[in-house]
Parts: structure tokens; C-alpha cells; sequence
């Protein structure tokens, strides 16, 4: 039976022995000390389908091919900004991006309603973080360009990025924080964008803006009103039939993305609901999309 009782676990070393796992930050940097981290296990044991919480020393999962096409992809879970869906958006993504020649890196990154020093900005300083430490060692892994594919609140955190990679959310550490944050393309898989309540998915807008969700400020967390002309070339998919986040998010971000001239592709499938992955794509065309990602991003020669 599915064992929804939380486990208290200090790295993700525990939960993927058979990958590296690295951490973002140096030791001596402050997180908050108060937190426990856990995860919760979703699966009947056939498979993982672990949901981690309260994060409070971010790591990347490194997951290699035999041989590599020379892409680092900077995977970013959802889950609402209350967890992050470290096998269903993560492990299993990663694992078949790998038999296209993909190095893959998740991210378990800090949520916003966990008093984290940096607030909301926590995770956008993860990702950015992320991004400039895969960098500094990019020839570790024979890496030429490197990109970010976010999943849902993830979604949002990647277009956060790819969008505010040039914003000081932090102090720099160490030679790492001297490299680009800039993604060289990003995927948003069935994203929320906007805060606009009419359309975004209230609990992510809940968990980012806290009392300030019915204030005027909200637009600074809509990632369509952060786009300039130098935000990088953008994949993005939805479902029509999604029940929580409205197609419309991938909409307003790729009439934003065309305002501003920035190369887009949309796929905006009949079927697939809301958080589908690449579990819960049996039988429908939607099943194809990794594949239609790869296929773009070759065809934008990245490599």
C-alpha cells in the first residue's frame, strides 16, 4: 500500500543512492535550521512517486547517459510550491532524456512558505545558483549549452529564471556566482505564468505571494510581464483538459515570448489533464512530447 506518512531524510543520496547528488550551496551558508526535510511515497511499490517538503539544503541529482550529445538540461519538479515531485517530474524525466545523449540535473529547491531568509526569492536564487555551479563545471561533463525544463510551479520557477537570470537575488559564494545564470532555451511543461487570479493556479500564487496575493504587486511574479528580448528560446506544452492550471497561462506566455520576437513553439494537446509527466501519457498523442522537445532542440542546433 502507498505510504503517505512523511520520512525524514538529510540528502537525496537517501532516496537515489545509484546517482551523484551535489550540493548547491556551500556548508557554511546559511539555510534555515528549523526545518526538517521529508518526502512522502505515493506508489503501491512498483515504482517511486516520492513528493520531498521543506527543503532546506538544495542539491542536484546528476543522472548521465552512456554517451553524452553535449546538452545539460537543469530539471525543475512541481508541486504547487508546497513540495516538489522528485520522481514524476525528476527522475523519470531525466531517465529518458538520458537515451537521447541529455545530462540531467534536478533540482530540489527551497519553497517559499518555508521562512526561508530570501522569502518568495529563495527558489529563483536555487535556480540561479543551479545554472552557474553546472556551469563552472560544465567540462566535467562535456557540456557545450545548457537549458532548464520546469514542470507546472517548476514551470514557473524555469521561466522565472530564464527571464531574471540577471537579477542579484544573492551574494556571490564563490568562483561559481562569477558564471551566466542564463538558460541557452527553456521548457515550461504545462507552467503556471501569471498571477493574474483569474487564470493562475491559486495555491502556487498563495505559496509565492503570501499576504501579498491580493495586493497590486503581484504582476513582479507574472513571468509573461518579465520578458525582454534577451529571455531564450522557449518549448512550451499544455493540456486543453488541464483541471489546474489554465491552458491560458501557456498562452499569455507565448503571445508575451512572440511580442518580444523570442523563437517559441506552443503545443497545446486535447488530452493529458494536469500533471501527466510522462506516466500518465499511455495511449494518448501527448505520450510523443519528449520527443517533440528533442526534436526542437536539435532542430535549434544547441549541441
Amino acid at each position: 500500500m502507498t505510504d503517505t506518512q512523511p520520512i525524514a531524510f538529510s540528502s537525496l543520496e537517501e532516496l537515489s543512492p545509484q546517482y551523484p547528488v551535489q550540493p548547491l550551496w556551500p556548508l557554511n551558508t546559511a539555510h534555515t535550521a528549523t526545518l526538517s526535510p521529508h518526502y512522502i511515497e505515493r506508489s503501491d511499490g512498483d515504482y517511486h512517486d516520492r513528493l520531498t517538503m521543506s527543503t532546506a539544503h538544495p542539491e542536484l541529482t546528476i543522472v548521465t547517459p552512456t554517451i553524452s550529445n553535449g546538452i545539460g538540461v537543469l530539471l525543475i519538479p512541481g508541486g504547487g510550491y508546497t513540495k516538489i515531485a522528485y520522481d514524476k517530474e525528476g527522475i523519470d524525466i531525466a531517465e529518458k532524456l538520458k537515451q537521447h545523449g541529455y545530462t540531467c540535473f534536478i533540482l530540489n529547491y527551497r519553497l517559499p512558505g518555508d521562512g526561508h531568509d530570501l522569502g518568495s526569492q529563495a527558489a529563483l536564487a536555487d535556480a540561479q545558483r543551479a545554472m552557474r555551479l553546472i556551469r563552472h563545471q560544465q567540462e566535467t561533463w562535456s557540456l557545450t549549452s545548457l537549458g532548464v525544463v520546469g514542470f507546472s510551479a517548476g514551470g514557473h520557477l524555469a521561466g522565472w529564471l530564464s527571464c531574471m537570470y540577471q537579477h542579484a537575488i544573492y551574494s556571490p559564494c564563490d568562483a561559481c556566482d562569477e558564471r551566466s545564470a542564463r538558460p541557452d532555451f527553456m521548457g515550461l511543461i504545462y507552467p503556471v505564468i501569471t498571477m493574474n487570479e483569474s487564470i493562475t493556479h491559486l495555491g502556487s500564487r498563495q505559496q509565492l505571494l503570501g499576504t501579498l496575493a491580493y495586493e497590486t504587486l503581484h504582476p513582479a511574479y507574472s513571468v509573461e510581464t518579465m520578458v525582454h528580448q534577451n529571455v531564450p528560446p522557449c518549448f512550451l506544452l499544455h493540456a486543453s483538459d488541464d483541471p489546474n492550471v489554465s491552458p491560458e497561462n501557456s498562452l499569455i506566455m507565448w503571445r508575451a515570448l512572440k511580442a518580444h520576437d523570442i523563437p517559441v513553439e506552443l503545443h497545446l494537446v486535447e488530452q493529458g489533464g494536469h500533471g501527466f509527466g510522462i506516466r500518465q501519457t499511455t495511449g494518448l498523442p501527448v505520450a510523443s512530447w519528449l520527443d517533440w522537445l528533442n526534436h526542437w532542440i536539435r532542430h535549434h542546433k544547441f549541441a
